[in-house]
């Protein structure tokens, strides 16, 4: 980058005596306006400066020097101020506004002509500079008051200049060109030449003659045949080889004001041919690339088709899709396997109607009559786009074992509370007899009677503990809108010498059942881990501000409070805190209970020290 930008410093002043020296004598306007396009290509390098922190820096020099460059070079070859100053802010002028005009026509930084619109856009960026500046008198000769043909004159010539240097140059110089879709042979680029030269020389040799439209012949060919590379070098060699012979005058020949025309022609032809060239090699290569992208992009379509096919054959689920109508469009082999084949075109036309209450349902379907054939299906229904018209997936799963199992457990725990609590309400019932006919030692007897009945509640509550554990793991929710405080007011009533604060404005939705587990069980644990002799101070407060959809339960106890480190282990099944072990009895399944049943319902549940002394158990709900 270095390199490039010194080199455009010391080309600004070359490019000026060569202005000087091709100018016509019968015109005080210069033919080569190379000084235009080294400005212009030297702003492009300091705007795409690789360093981002020096870009500013870059882009400042880079414009100032341009102008003092321009200005001291006019003015040792005229020796007047005003012009040379008329000059190079002309020049400077021009090269920021052609670039300001392409940067926004082409939308990015990547100011290399990569699409065929960007060869369009910078040949008006070009015409747009030119024209900005002309009445700043860019040249001798030429101002707002100038003739007709001086201002077209000039505008072409530095237009032309601008466009085929700018567009050739960026094309060559680019870091990393894309690779050309279709390859360019030698011999056809030698060839080209050869002919653009004859044709170039025929339009010299018989000026008189209207044949500069055969120079578009070659330029046609070379645009169907190379590619955007060869086409800049192909482009500059043709308008380098204009450049020479406009500049050497052949024959001695001396040329008059009737040649400008001629003249103005040949630069126009000469962006013409450029034009043309690079349009359509880009256009080429740009189809060409295209074409190879959709050749990709379809190879890709076809390896992701596949492995969505194996995926879909593979999946245990049966995966339906159907038409709005019901017609099954696709299906794969778990399908036929859970729905039968004689009923996998009819069944599904079943299912669109529950979409419009429950997308995800389950119910009993018998595949061929027999009692082995009745099974348990959960159907999800799901709206998609299928070959451009509305469709419907169903993921069908056979749940046959699940809600077997559900019922093994109902029926299991039906048995285990019947066959266990019968006994111990007969043994409480004697104990309540044996409390009446004792005629002995009445203290004693009473304090066994109380120990008994106390052991026999204990195993109660372990039994319900159960019970409840396994319906919360395995049973079905039915959640309701139930209000906090009533059911904590109830809960609370049955410790009368607890002191309690209770302020539960909000309403859940959860499980009534579960609801009243959890609340007991959070309500029992903070008066059992009380200090010794002390009265127990509870306080239960809800939140719904904070979390939307959600309902906080704070339950702060002033207890012996969780040993720290302890904090989450105590809600593990059978896990007790290290310091209630030997002191306070338990089980260890009852915040297991808790937390699962807040599992259920889709919220949290944590332990936290307090400050002082007790825990805090903070409980998220859905809010009702």
């Amino acid at each position: 980058m270095w390199t490039l930008w010194l080199v455009c410093l010391v080309s600004i002043p070359g490019a000026l005596v060569l202005e000087h020296v091709s100018s016509l004598q019968v015109s005080d306007i210069g033919s080569i306006h190379v000084a235009a396009l080294v400005t212009f290509l030297w702003v492009v390098l300091a705007w795409l400066w690789p360093v981002r922190s020096l870009r500013n820096q870059i882009l400042g020099l880079t414009v100032g020097l341009a102008f003092s460059v321009n200005l001291l070079t006019v003015f040792v070859i005229d020796e007047d101020w005003a012009a040379a100053s008329r000059g190079a802010l002309a020049t400077v002028v021009q090269a920021g506004v052609t670039l300001a005009f392409y940067r926004w026509r082409i939308g990015d930084d990547n100011l290399t002509p990569h699409r065929p619109s960007d060869i369009v856009d910078l040949l008006v960026s070009s015409i747009v500079g030119a024209l900005v500046v002309i009445p700043l008198g860019p040249v001798p000769g030429v101002w707002v008051d100038s003739s007709t043909f001086d201002l077209l004159w000039w505008t072409a010539l530095s237009t032309v200049y601008v466009f085929v240097g700018s567009a050739c140059v960026m094309l060559l110089v680019q870091r990393r060109p894309r690779t050309e879709a279709i390859p360019t042979r030698v011999l056809d680029v030698y060839l080209q030449l050869v002919v653009t030269g004859v044709c170039l020389g025929l339009v010299f040799a018989y000026n008189d003659y209207p044949l500069t439209w055969i120079v578009m012949l070659p330029a046609i060919w070379a645009g169907l045949s190379l590619g955007p590379w060869t086409s800049a070098a192909y482009s500059l060699t043709g308008t380098l080889a204009v450049i020479i012979a406009q500049s050497i005058p052949v024959s001695h020949r001396v040329y008059g004001p009737a040649d400008l025309p001629n003249f103005l022609l040949l630069e126009s032809l000469m962006a013409a041919f450029v034009f043309v060239v690079l349009l359509l090699s880009l256009v080429r290569d740009q189809r060409a690339h295209l074409a190879g992208e959709v050749v990709r992009r379809r190879q890709e379509a076809i390896d992701q088709a596949g492995l969505l096919g194996t995926v879909f054959e593979s999946i245990n689920e049966a995966l339906v899709l159907m038409d709005t109508a019901g017609a099954v469009q696709l299906h794969n082999a778990a399908a036929v396997q859970i729905l039968g084949r004689e009923k996998l075109t009819v069944e599904p036309a079943r299912w669109l109607p529950r979409m419009t209450e429950r997308a995800s349902f389950t119910y009993s379907y018998n595949r061929d009559g027999s009692e082995d054939g009745l099974r348990i299906l959960a159907v999800q229904l799901a709206p998609v786009q299928y070959a451009g018209s509305d469709s419907v997936v169903a993921i069908v799963r056979d749940v046959t074992t699940e809600q077997r199992r559900i019922e093994e457990l109902a029926s299991f725990a039906a048995v285990a509370a019947h066959d266990l609590k019968s006994p111990l309400a007969a043994v409480q019932g004697w104990i309540e007899v044996a409390e009446d006919a004792l005629d002995g030692d009445p203290d004693l007897a009473l304090e066994a009677l109380q120990r008994g009945r106390h052991a026999t509640d204990r195993m109660s509550r372990e039994i319900e503990d159960w019970l409840t554990y396994n319906v919360a793991r395995e049973g079905v929710v039915q959640p309701e809108a139930i209000a906090l405080q009533p059911c904590l007011d109830a809960i609370v009533a049955g410790y009368p010498g607890v002191d309690f604060v209770v302020r539960t404005p909000d309403t859940v939705m959860v499980d009534p059942t579960l609801l009243r587990h959890l609340l007991t069980n959070l309500i029992g644990n903070a008066v059992k881990y009380t200090v010794p002799g002390e009265r127990p101070a509870i306080t239960v407060r809800s939140f719904s501000g904070g979390d939307r959809g959600w309902v906080r339960l704070y339950v702060v106890d002033a207890g012996i409070g969780i040993p720290e480190g302890e904090e989450a282990t105590i809600f593990e099944p059978f896990r007790r805190a290290s310091s209630v072990i030997g002191n306070y009895e338990g089980s260890g399944l009852g915040l297991a209970l808790c937390k699962r049943i807040v599992r259920r319902h889709g919220g949290l549940i944590t332990a936290a020290r307090n400050e002082g002394p007790g825990t805090t158990i903070t409980v998220t709900l859905p809010r009702g």
